[in-house]
Formats: structure tokens, sequence, C-alpha cells
């Protein structure tokens, strides 16, 4: 599947599964879901595609910011629950893991190492460091990228370091099922932005 794809079957399932009450649980669901729903492809620069990984990066930045963003403009909690929860040297610990393995990630081949549950639960890991109620929006958007990809016909790896994979070989990467996937993930996240909204608003 596409980078466009993941990202809106990601936020859609981080939304369903995490529900989210608060301003904050909302922001965190499509900003946190949708980096790791991007961040296993960041491998793809060692198959040729040194923009699309880029891409990548510029999207977990801005999520980021936004959240930031976010939470200066309508003081949502976040800051505080953050620093209420860990603390500095945790916060720089995970940081630095999270880096190093993704640093690491990109350049083993494609559907690799990126592509497994070991690197999901590092990475979870190191989210977790930092504050343990980003794990769960992360985990998701980062399992919804594995799923998706095993009905391609290339192998994921999903018990590196073994050998061997898993490819249902159902769907082409960028055909028919590509663009299906792309629309249901992208309404379905409208659509919950907008209920969970007013219900949050209505609270």
């Amino acid at each position: 599947m596409l980078g466009k794809t993941h990202l809106a079957v990601g936020v859609a399932a981080s939304l369903l599964f995490t529900q989210p009450k608060s301003w904050e649980e909302l922001a965190l669901a499509v900003g946190v879901g949708g980096i790791g729903a991007l961040i296993s492809d960041i491998d793809v620069d060692t198959s040729g595609s040194h923009k699309y990984a880029n891409k990548i990066i510029i999207f977990a930045v801005l999520a980021v910011v936004g959240i930031y963003a976010a939470e200066k403009i309508w003081n949502i909690g976040i800051t505080a629950q953050i620093l209420s929860d860990t603390n500095y040297i945790r916060i720089a610990i995970g940081t630095i893991l999270f880096i190093a393995v993704c640093a690491f990630g990109k350049q083993q081949p494609h559907r690799s190492f990126m592509h497994s549950i070991l690197a999901l639960a590092i990475l979870s890991f190191a989210i977790g460091l930092v504050w343990t109620d980003l794990v769960p929006y992360f985990m998701i958007g980062f399992a919804s990228h594995l799923i998706t990809d095993i009905f391609n016909y290339k192998k994921v790896r999903l018990l590196y370091p073994f050998s061997g994979g898993l490819a249902f070989k159902l769907f082409h990467t960028n055909g028919l099922a590509n663009g299906i996937f792309l629309s249901i993930g992208t309404i379905l996240t409208v659509i919950q932005v907008i209920l969970y909204s007013y219900h949050i608003f209505c609270a």
C-alpha cells in the first residue's frame, strides 16, 4: 500500500480502537496514530525512494508541531500530563532510542526490520519512556501498516531477524485495492473525527 493509504487506514484504526473522549486524546489519536502508520516505510530509502522517506520524517515533525500547537492554543493538557507521568531523563532516553532504531531501520531492506514485531516492540518501548499514554495510538497505527502490507505480493518479515516472511499475494501495492483502502480509511477518519469532536464539544 502507498503512504497516503497507510496514513488513512492507520488514523482510522487509531480512532476506532482508542475512541477518544477529549481533545487531547483526539489529537494524539490522529497525530501519533499517523506517525505509527507511516514510520515503517522509512526503510524505502534503501529501495530507491529517498524523497518518500523524507516525506515520512516531515509528517512526523508536522504531527509533533501540530500537537504542540494545539496544546498552546487550546491548552488541552498534554504537556502537564507528560511531565506528571515521566521525567526529562526518560524523555531524552526514549527520544534517542527511537531515533537510533529508525536510523538503523532506514538502512535495512524494505519490509524487513521496520516491518517486524521486533521493531514495533522496541519503538513502542521507546515511546513509552517518553509518555506511556502514547503507546496505544502508536501501536495501532504501526500494526495497521503491517496488516495491510501482508496482503501484497512482497513478503513482510514480521519475525525479523528470522528469514522468510508473510504475503497473502492478493493485491498489488498501487492497484485497485490501494484505492479502496484509501477511500475507506479516509471516509472512516473524517466521520470519526466529526463524531468524536461533536461528543467532546457537547460533553
